[in-house]
């Protein structure tokens, strides 16, 4: 269900405050930095992120960073009123459930896993899947 911020943004009228809400929401870290983020110039901004994420300046997720508030700083008004961005939801990763998380190996190895998804073919001879699933078991599932 699209957020107030979001039916804000796609109102012509108030779609430039709505960005700057966004922004100053979703870049919170580095407008907590400096509150006129918005009037850095480019390498400034960049030199900032590298501090903040202790990156490097050649790392690709800088230019992302920099890039992405560069593009989405052109759609927003920054002499609209500061709104509390309490309405806004950003959005997190959902949480791998317990049972599906490995736990550490207990003999210090670094422990892998795998999904596999096999599309199996149309057919009504069983010998097809028993090789499909004999190679596997000898290609794939040795301990």
């Amino acid at each position: 269900m699209p957020t107030p911020l979001y039916a804000k943004f796609r109102n012509s009228d108030t779609r430039d405050a709505a960005m700057a809400q966004a922004l100053r929401a979703g870049y919170k870290d580095i407008f907590e930095r400096n509150e006129y983020a918005q009037d850095l110039p480019k390498d400034k901004l960049k030199n900032l992120v590298i501090e903040m994420t202790g990156l490097k300046a050649t790392d690709t997720s800088v230019a992302s960073i920099v890039g992405t508030f560069e593009n989405l700083k052109k759609y927003a008004k920054w002499d609209a009123p500061k709104e509390a961005p309490k309405e806004i939801k950003l959005l997190t990763p959902p949480e791998i459930p317990s049972e599906v998380r490995q736990p550490p190996a207990q003999d210090g190895r670094f422990n892998l896993s795998y999904t596999i998804n096999l599309n199996l073919p149309e057919t009504s001879d069983v010998e097809v899947f028993n090789a499909i699933f004999r190679s596997l078991k000898e290609n794939l599932l040795r301990g």
